[in-house]
């Protein structure tokens, strides 16, 4: 499989519909980083999908370990290296909502009161992570809030995607980098999320 070089990127970029440009070198093909060793891949996906309970077509690598140089507006067009992180994306619909339905059964009976400082802020956060499609679990904390023992359910989610992304690193192929993972309500969000990402590069390699 040929991937493209930053240069090759930035022409595409100008030439071409973004969301096109997201489907095809975001979401599909070989990672870069498992160009050489394509069963690597499959082991990651495969884990993924067993302990999270998702579909192979819903495990995602993207980012650098994707095209082989960073696709972060901030940082494009720097080149995938040995110490780089493997960033994940996993789609489920259904583990999504279970976390939205555990926040919601904290902020109904608060849905009227003018919240402020930390719970104010964490539910502000929490309202933003759903606006836009995606979450990080194991990212969650509820420390410090009132009434815990609604969010407790949230603590299992958290342990669990916590350890199954740490996990990885018990497999030799992955020990020497940080595999990370964002949840995505659907794939229409994270391919939103995506392109918008690549229309900021355009834009800035476009004006520079």
């Amino acid at each position: 499989m040929a991937y493209m070089t930053a240069e090759q990127f930035k022409e595409t970029l100008a030439n071409n519909p973004l969301v096109d440009i997201a489907q095809q070198h975001i979401f599909q093909g070989l990672p870069y980083v498992f160009r050489d060793e394509p069963e690597s891949n499959d082991l990651l996906v495969g884990n993924l999908c067993d302990a999270l309970d998702v579909y192979e077509q819903n495990v995602i690598v993207v980012g650098s370990a994707k095209v082989g140089f960073s696709l972060n507006p901030n940082n494009f067009p720097r080149k995938f290296s040995e110490t780089s992180d493997i960033d994940v994306i996993v789609i489920s619909e259904e583990l999504f909502d279970k976390v939205w339905m555990i926040l919601l059964e904290w902020q109904y009976p608060r849905r009227l009161l003018n919240l402020g400082g930390l719970e104010g802020r964490w539910a502000a956060t929490r309202r933003k992570d759903i606006y836009w499609g995606y979450m990080v679990p194991d990212e969650i904390s509820y420390q410090g809030l009132s009434f815990p023992e609604v969010l407790k359910p949230l603590r299992d989610i958290s342990s669990q995607w916590f350890n199954t992304f740490q996990g990885l690193s018990l497999h030799p192929e992955f020990a020497a980098r940080t595999v990370s993972g964002r949840l995505y309500r659907t794939r229409e969000h994270a391919l939103r999320y995506h392109t918008d990402g690549l229309r900021q590069i355009r834009d800035k390699v476009i004006t520079t």
